[in-house]
């Protein structure tokens, strides 16, 4: 008996690649390029930050007073210094339509990474001031609240701005891992003591960098 394959073996199909060789390495080039750029943003960031602050350029947490005013400014200005490297050295050589798929990216990316970052400052700094709210557990559960939220605006305000064709900007999973600063955040702003024993301003780095090569990267 002959059996349809359509009907009885749903079997995902996989992509195939067209590309050439030559479009891989240019790939491949433009990636290198995107990460070099972030990793140079993020780096003239911190340096930035250092002097504007003074401290060491990876400051360490036991040895600064308590500012929220400045842990989120020096993250945010990292998180555009990554975005903002990483976009101008993926445009070399780029289209024009390219570039501004970077661009829209990046500023996605930033809208994704300060929106939920001040909304969880916001929240953790309510919980501080409410006698009744000022728990950890509290704490946890505004941020995380916080941070979907903050999440959900960042695309809906992509999505708004769209021109008529584009096509939606979903959340996905690899969204959802640059939100991670803001669990470094929340551990930052909400938990002095337990930030003194997680290296969280050696990871914030990384974060962003992850960030801006995802814009710089973007085809």
């Amino acid at each position: 008996m002959l059996i349809n394959n359509n009907t009885h073996l749903n079997f995902k199909s996989y992509k195939i690649s067209n590309k050439t060789s030559q479009e891989k390495n240019k790939d491949k080039y433009s990636n290198i390029k995107s990460l070099a750029g972030a990793v140079a943003g993020a780096g003239i960031a911190m340096l930035v930050s250092a002097k504007a602050f003074k401290h060491s350029i990876i400051p360490d947490s036991k040895m600064l007073p308590k500012s929220t005013l400045r842990d989120v400014s020096e993250m945010l200005l990292m998180a555009g210094g990554a975005n903002l490297g990483g976009v101008l050295a993926g445009s070399i050589g780029a289209t024009d339509k390219q570039k501004k798929k970077k661009r829209k990216e990046a500023m996605f990316q930033i809208m994704n990474t300060s929106i939920p970052m001040l909304m969880v400052t916001g929240a953790i700094k309510t919980c501080e001031n409410v006698k009744a709210l000022n728990k950890n557990s509290t704490k946890i559960i505004a941020s995380i609240v916080a941070m979907l939220s903050g999440a959900a605006i960042a695309t809906g305000i992509t999505n708004a701005t769209k021109k008529e064709g584009e096509p939606l900007r979903k959340y996905t999973i690899k969204d959802s891992l640059a939100n991670f600063d803001d669990i470094v955040a929340t551990i930052k702003l909400g938990f002095k003591r337990l930030a003194e024993y997680i290296p969280v301003d050696v990871l914030l780095p990384i974060i962003y960098v992850y960030n801006g090569y995802r814009s710089g990267s973007k085809d």
